[in-house]
């Protein structure tokens, strides 16, 4: 468990909207239905519970709580939809920094990439090869959009083909940061070069597992993992060896 301590504050007008004092009142409040058992619960008092509500509703956008009239089950007070989705979005913000915080621990990342940093620590995908790089060419038509980007490691740009739709979703551009992700299955082993193919590069076998071929893409050590299937019988440790991508099988990711 880490022990940095990030306390987040929320301004509104440029007056104090939430804090952490404020979020675990509205929380208590949530859990117990009662602003006068809610401040129990958050130890404040009931009056400064009712100032820190009333300052945070007169900004508030949207209220906050709901009161129900008494009746057979007496009264109470719940949280409206919009304190709710507030509560959300004050533990991802709290999540965020502290992944922050962590990145800053590390020596190695470099921080000025956002998307490199932040999927280190954040992002899980079942794509075991991931590439960053900033893009170099972007080549559109009605059907396709072909984005490269350049790799220390490969000889040429690394392209993907997406649609149109999905370039300006991502809002694709030159020099735009972006993450490549390749699926071992989409990489495919040959002994010789493979005529017209557009993602096509060297590698020298560096390890043959059970399910698995792990590839040495050049002298920094990079790696590339592809699927072993039958191959242990036609390829062996230590061969040079060329591999294809189809453009279309990579996966394009990036920070909007």
């Amino acid at each position: 468990m880490s022990m940095s301590e990030i306390l987040l504050t929320i301004k509104l007008h440029e007056q104090l909207f939430v804090d952490p004092k404020r979020i675990r009142l509205l929380k208590a409040i949530e859990e117990t239905g009662s602003i006068n058992q809610g401040a129990k619960l958050a130890q404040v008092s009931y009056k400064s519970a009712w100032d820190h509500l009333e300052m945070m509703d007169r900004i508030s956008p949207k209220p906050l709580l709901e009161r129900n009239a008494g009746g057979k089950k007496g009264g109470g007070t719940k949280l409206t939809a919009y304190a709710q989705r507030l509560l959300q979005l004050y533990k991802l913000l709290e999540d965020t920094q502290q992944t922050a915080f962590d990145i800053l621990q590390q020596d190695d990342i470099p921080l000025d990439n956002p998307l490199f940093a932040t999927s280190l620590f954040s992002l899980q995908s079942s794509a075991r090869n991931q590439f960053f790089g900033a893009v170099s060419e972007l080549k559109r038509d009605s059907l396709h959009c072909l984005v490269g980007i350049p790799l220390a490691d490969f000889s040429q740009p690394l392209f993907a083909c997406v649609t149109p739709q999905s370039a300006k979703r991502l809002q694709l551009t030159l020099d735009k940061e972006v993450m490549f992700m390749i699926k071992a299955p989409w990489v495919e082993l040959h002994k010789t070069p493979v005529e017209n193919a557009m993602n096509q590069f060297k590698g020298v076998i560096k390890e043959i597992n059970q399910d698995e071929v792990i590839l040495q893409l050049g002298e920094k050590g990079e790696h590339l993992e592809c699927v072993a299937n039958e191959i242990k019988e036609s390829f062996s440790l230590g061969e040079e060896v060329y591999f294809t991508i189809d453009p279309s099988q990579i996966i394009v990711a990036t920070l909007l």
